[in-house]
């Protein structure tokens, strides 16, 4: 150790813990830090940083994605019963709904909403599933009903499949959609109209089956017929000199091959699995002339005539069982209501049955269900008529016979203001209920039992 004296005298080291650092007191400076050690301070905002950019960017992927799921509730509680296993015989019961359900179907009513689709329970009226889309595209469905399968198809193209039974969705599917908006269900397919054609997917699973190209001149299906052996029909609306004629395809429902094709006049139903019934084609020179309805036996061989008979008034409403219901206005053809409910036996090919209203009465459409045909006898409902209520009676007729097999005068109900047309009309039934509504109107609705 080095001693240093200062005025005669030896100096001592100093005491380093009276100073409080090393004992080289101020002899000794502190070591700067170096430049590339890590500074704590800026690490730790540096990392405040990026957590804070991390949360915001989870965050806001969260709330897309919460805002693009669907709404899907599932059942709740068990699949109601119907409320019968046909179409009730003799109706005896009216309850009045507040809102248009689109299909009722086992013990459910089908209802779309402004982004979905909602399932009641007909004896509750309580929700059973909801399904309903978060995401912009999303407004009210087109939709249609099987006895397992509810489709809801939207504006953008987005095409959904939903379990009846559980309301759970089974498949999504999407394509451009024509401005055509009808969907039709049948043979497990789901038959819609697509840009440039028709195309069917599967019901369970939502897979594309077939397509059928459009011909050139024609623009979309108006109807859309199932028959045995694989067998589709679908008829097409096609541009003519006096718009009023199309084309019936057979279609091959496995592959999408076409098997014939026969001109129609844009009426095409259904009576029986081999029979078609529609209107002759027709030219501008013949529009007010009668009808020519044409029987057809239809085939995967073709669609060749049966039978022909001529109307006057052919407006067909329903069909089924060999038998089609026309309500006609012979004495004024362009009325809003028909005063002659017809029914032609299409096996024979002539006029069954004719059933005319009461004067100051009309009926509205007619509906085919279990042998039976259900139509609605209105008042006239006048124009200027301060009261605007229409009384009405529910008829029950056999289909075959046209006989009156049960009358129900329904509850009188206040014409919807600047309505003018048939009045009430069966708009379904089967499942042990008949539902009675307006044509074209949002207004309340009658369930009869």
């Amino acid at each position: 150790m080095f001693l240093r004296q200062r005025g005669g005298k030896i100096a001592a080291p100093p005491d380093r813990e009276d100073q409080g650092v090393g004992w080289w007191g101020s002899v000794v400076t502190q070591i700067p830090r170096l430049l590339t050690e890590p500074d704590p301070a800026a690490m730790r905002k540096r990392m405040v940083f990026w957590v804070a950019v991390l949360v915001v960017l989870m965050s806001s992927l969260l709330v897309e994605w919460y805002m693009e799921r669907d709404v899907i509730t599932g059942n709740q509680g068990p699949f109601p019963a119907a409320l019968g296993s046909e179409a009730p015989v003799a109706p005896s019961h009216v309850s009045r709904q507040s809102y248009r359900p689109e299909a009722l179907v086992h013990g459910l009513s089908i209802v779309p909403t402004d982004s979905g689709v909602r399932a009641l329970n007909l004896r509750t009226g309580k929700e059973y599933w909801h399904y309903e889309r978060r995401d912009a595209g999303a407004d009210m469905p087109s939709d249609e009903v099987s006895a397992a399968t509810v489709v809801a198809w939207f504006d953008d193209g987005k095409l959904v499949g939903i379990d009846l039974r559980t309301g759970n969705v089974r498949w999504r599917t999407e394509f451009p959609r024509g401005g055509f908006q009808h969907i039709h269900m049948g043979a497990g397919q789901v038959v819609a109209h697509t840009p440039g054609g028709v195309a069917a997917f599967s019901e369970r699973s939502g897979k594309k089956l077939w397509t059928l190209r459009l011909p050139r001149s024609c623009k979309y299906p108006w109807a859309v017929h199932d028959l045995p052996e694989h067998l589709t029909a679908v008829e097409l609306g096609c541009e003519s000199s006096d718009d009023q004629n199309g084309v019936a395809i057979g279609v091959d429902n496995r592959t999408g091959a076409e098997l014939w094709k026969r001109a129609v006049r844009r009426e095409l139903d259904k009576t029986d699995n081999h029979t078609l019934v529609t209107v002759s084609p027709i030219t501008t020179s013949q529009l007010r002339e009668m009808a020519r309805v044409q029987v057809l036996d239809v085939d995967r061989k073709g669609a060749r005539l049966r039978a022909e008979f001529s109307s006057d008034s052919w407006a067909p409403d329903d069909a089924g069982d060999g038998i089609i219901i026309s309500g006609g206005n012979p004495e004024s053809p362009g009325s809003a209501g028909a005063s002659v409910l017809t029914g032609y036996d299409t096996q024979v090919g002539k006029r069954a049955w004719e059933r005319r209203a009461p004067a100051g009465n009309s009926f509205g459409f007619a509906k085919f269900a279990d042998g039976r045909v259900y139509v609605v006898q209105n008042s006239t409902i006048s124009e200027g008529d301060e009261s605007r209520v229409l009384h009405a009676d529910l008829l029950v007729l056999d289909a075959h016979s046209g006989d009156l097999l049960h009358r129900l005068r329904l509850p009188d109900m206040t014409v919807p203001r600047g309505f003018v047309g048939t009045g009430l009309t069966v708009r379904d039934a089967g499942d042990g209920v008949i539902r009675v509504g307006w044509p074209e109107a949002l207004h309340d609705e009658l369930f009869v039992t």
